[in-house]
């Protein structure tokens, strides 16, 4: 396993945004290290504090990068809206590269709305979510902006979706494996989530509003389940690319549209 040594924190404190964390510095191919202060992920920014604004400022991001669907980001609208300028790559319907659309719910919503409301049931729908959300044709126009905005622009970027860990952790995954970072690297950064997220100290106010919903007592195991990340997500999501497109690479070329000239302009961008 590649050990890395990164020179900053790798996670960012904030008074109202969860998992927020700098998703650099990690070793590559060929002794290169993934720049840091640039890419960054985390939860959405709906509760971010005047404090957590000023923060978000000074970081110098140019863009975000929201995989949430429309209908999330009307509930919990960003707390940065109309107070910080960032280039934003969100879920256009009307846009003339979007195809197709998806009425899907959110994965962790779809999880636990399609339960039986225990921990197992949990675990196996979300998995089978990470097959099939690399193939969502709204994930793969947002993949591609993501992508293309990353071989061209310069400054820093922040990705996230509701929680910061399924639709985001694949794409930092996909991202990760374009600048070659060890897979047992990539695997810890996407792990993760589980002590960033702030999870333990979440759960009782969520199993509470949750048990309000659907007026029935649910067990704590499960909202765990429902924040939290495992190892077989990831592997099922990479299992369903080799399945599907042939191979990793071969989906990020055929499907997104990520060919190797591009490929190379962002390790060219993010390594040193």
């Amino acid at each position: 396993m590649q050990m890395a040594a990164a020179t900053r924190p790798r996670v960012i404190a904030f008074q109202g945004i969860n998992n927020f964390r700098d998703f650099g510095g990690w070793r590559a191919a060929d002794g290169a290290r993934v720049v840091t202060g640039v890419l960054f992920r985390s939860a959405h920014m709906a509760r971010a504090t005047s404090a957590d604004l000023a923060r978000l400022a000074d970081l110098r991001l140019a863009a975000v990068t929201d995989l949430r669907q429309r209908k999330e980001r009307d509930e919990h609208p960003s707390a940065w809206l109309g107070k910080l300028a960032f280039r934003v790559i969100e879920e256009q319907d009307d846009s003339a590269d979007y195809v197709g659309g998806s009425k899907a719910q959110p994965p962790h919503v779809a999880a636990f709305s399609q339960s039986n409301f225990s921990r197992d049931a949990m675990v196996d729908l979300l998995a089978g979510h990470y097959a099939t959300m690399p193939y969502d044709p709204r994930h793969i126009v947002l993949f591609l902006r993501y992508f293309d905005h990353l071989s061209r622009q310069r400054g820093g970027m922040v990705v996230h979706c509701a929680a910061g860990k399924d639709r985001t952790g694949i794409l930092v995954r996909l991202t990760h494996h374009i600048l070659g970072v060890h897979p047992d690297d990539a695997m810890e950064d996407y792990l993760l989530s589980n002590t960033a997220g702030n999870v333990m100290e979440r759960l009782p106010s969520l199993k509470r509003r949750m048990e309000e919903t659907y007026d029935r007592p649910i067990e704590a195991e499960a909202i765990q389940a429902l924040l939290t990340v495992e190892p077989a997500y990831i592997e099922r999501c990479w299992a369903a690319l080799a399945a599907t497109s042939g191979s990793v690479d071969a989906y990020l070329v055929n499907v997104l549209g990520i060919d190797a000239a591009k490929q190379q302009a962002i390790r060219e961008r993010l390594l040193s």
